[in-house]
């Protein structure tokens, strides 16, 4: 009996080890799988954001996102920009269902990476909102995997359909608002938080660009957000956050950009 009750156990500690293996090796194969699209469309906003912040969004300032046509293309680019990257964390959602991607390290990080860009002192819109907007990026396909808009497809949808309007106003009229140094700084934070996830999903830089980033432009209170909130409390693994926010801010100086 004894030895009937070991070979037992056995088998049974074999089975639950060939489970964990199958759902460790499925995660892998899920991030293998989506991770880059992902990064792609979070290094196209990084770099729009980037070249805006160089101008500290003068660009997008005065823009009336209520008008039945919007002609600033850098207000509808970054608009379009931040819906197809939401349309890529939605895809990743979606057909993650059925697979435990924290079974994988770097599914465990992106997720850690997604709970902060969600987070109330981080996202431009609240989480719902960000999931409408990235559900009407998604083409409506019943065969084949799930895939975002064109550009095009996209203006004529935010322009004439009242749905689209719906969800994509308030993103338009946060972005047009950057005259006020809260929005401004929202934005800086949001944009250096994804450069922070690019650069350590792809830290040579195989599918994305390597970029620079704008520490001169945060606040001091953005900077204290990201060092000690974002950075010291949730993504506590970026090795170094000076890359991209740059080292403390020296007391007494005032930037431009409170």
């Amino acid at each position: 009996m004894g030895g009937g009750l070991v070979v037992k156990f056995l088998d049974i500690l074999y089975e639950e080890l060939r489970r964990r293996s199958d759902r460790s090796e499925a995660a892998k194969r899920f991030v293998d799988e989506h991770l880059d699209p992902l990064l792609k469309a979070a290094d196209e906003l990084v770099g729009k954001i980037v070249s805006l912040a160089g101008e500290d969004f003068k660009s997008l300032r005065g823009v009336d996102p209520n008008a039945d046509r919007i002609d600033n293309h850098d207000l509808v680019g970054l608009v379009f920009l931040l819906a197809k990257f939401w349309a890529n964390i939605e895809i990743f959602r979606r057909e993650g269902l059925s697979v435990s991607i924290v079974k994988d390290s770097r599914g465990q990080r992106l997720q850690d990476f997604m709970n902060s860009i969600e987070s109330r002192g981080v996202r431009i819109v609240d989480r719902i909102s960000q999931r409408a907007v990235g559900e009407l990026m998604l083409t409506d396909r019943k065969d084949g995997p799930l895939e975002t808009r064109f550009f095009v497809d996209f203006v004529r949808s935010l322009e004439s359909d009242p749905q689209a309007r719906r969800w994509l106003f308030p993103v338009a009229r946060s972005l047009s608002r950057t005259r006020h140094a809260s929005e401004r700084q929202r934005l800086l934070k949001y944009g250096i938080v994804i450069h922070a996830m690019i650069d350590s999903f792809d830290p040579q830089h195989q599918v994305t660009r390597r970029r620079p980033s704008y520490p001169n432009k945060l606040s001091n209170r953005a900077w204290r957000d990201l060092k000690y909130k974002v950075f010291g409390q949730y993504l506590t693994f970026v090795a170094e956050p000076e890359k991209f926010i740059g080292p403390p801010k020296r007391r007494g100086l005032i930037y431009l950009t409170e």
